[in-house]
């Protein structure tokens, strides 16, 4: 491989590579070029490596005899076809025959121009800058095709995050920051829902309002991390007692939670309510200063209607706050029913 024939360069410049064994016709072909500043000529005269020439050097067209030793002009264009550093760069044919068979094959295995050779100056300098204006232009669509793409990809990818991130900060807007369960803006959400649907198909609808019995004797014994570990223990306990899909549990406020089941008699909720207090009592969460029992207990309110229009849901939590006042002042850890 040879590249001592090459004329000077610079920046944006037509890079031309000639692969020919004669270097008579490299000569040639360098004069006829080397008037032009913004063409570079490259010369290989072995062509078994002129893939790898060309691969490397990068040229804007590839000059090709079709008649040499070792590898014949055809198999160098299948060649260049099928690499992929090679396979867009345009190949002008450079051969001493002027025969149309000959032309049609080269055409055939990936030739994009042919010039009898020695071609004249002025013809091969307009076929040199035709094509290399034709692949440059190409090459730009497909550079700036391919950035489009990867704007559009991280665009994508910064609509996901921020899909994510919305969707996080939705479930924080609507969930209790210790417990893990609802908030209270989720759960007069849920409820109007509720009420509404239950209206609509005459179905009955049941809370359970609750809330830690002495709760404060506890927080004020234990400390306030002691309250809030004892808070995050009997949610995920009053979370196991709700099982239906429809079903929902939420931090009302402080000590208290509210479930909310809909298509539910007072019966279903009472089966509910005393799971909810058997499976805080069986944490045995220490409670010293308990008058209820030797561990956290619950008190809990049961309230269920079948809603009609013009009901209000505040007149079925205010039953169930009087049921649970009942529960509290009936010596706490039950629950009293109110339907």
């Amino acid at each position: 491989m040879t590249d001592n024939l090459a004329i000077g360069s610079s920046q944006n410049t037509i890079i031309v590579l000639l692969v020919d064994d004669q270097k008579m016709v490299a000569e040639a072909i360098r004069r006829m070029l080397d008037q032009e500043d913004d063409i570079e000529f490259h010369f290989c005269d072995t062509p078994s490596r002129a893939v790898q020439f060309a691969s490397e050097l990068q040229p804007t067209v590839i000059l090709q005899d079709l008649v040499m030793p070792d590898v014949d002009g055809y198999t160098l264009l299948r060649f260049y076809r099928a690499n992929p550093a090679t396979a867009s760069i345009p190949v002008v044919v450079l051969s001493s025959k002027d025969d149309p068979q000959d032309k049609s094959q080269a055409f055939t295995n990936g030739a994009n121009d042919y010039l009898v050779k020695l071609p004249d100056k002025i013809e091969l300098i307009a076929r040199i800058r035709a094509q290399s204006k034709s692949y440059l232009a190409q090459k730009e669509r497909d550079e700036a095709f391919q950035q489009m793409q990867k704007l559009q990809q991280e665009l994508e990818e910064s609509n996901q995050k921020l899909e994510e991130s919305n969707m996080i900060l939705q479930r924080l807007s609507i969930l209790d920051g210790l417990t893990g369960l609802a908030n209270r803006r989720h759960f007069d959400e849920t409820l109007a829902h509720e009420w509404k649907l239950a209206i609509r198909e005459k179905t009955p609808l049941s809370i359970i309002l609750l809330d830690i019995d002495f709760f404060k004797k506890y927080n004020d014994n234990y400390g306030h991390q002691g309250g809030d570990d004892c808070l995050r223990t009997v949610s995920a306990a009053l979370n196991r007692a709700i099982r239906r899909p429809g079903d929902f549990i939420a931090r009302y406020g402080g000590e208290e939670f509210v479930a909310v089941l809909p298509n539910t008699h007072c019966k279903g909720a009472e089966v509910i309510a005393e799971e909810m207090r058997l499976f805080v009592e069986n944490e045995k969460l220490v409670h010293e200063y308990s008058e209820a029992s030797d561990y956290v207990t619950v008190s809990l309110g049961i309230a269920a209607m079948r809603p009609a229009t013009g009901d209000k849901p505040e007149v079925l939590i205010e039953k169930a706050d009087k049921a649970l006042y009942k529960a509290k002042g009936s010596g706490r850890n039950c629950y009293i029913i109110d339907c």
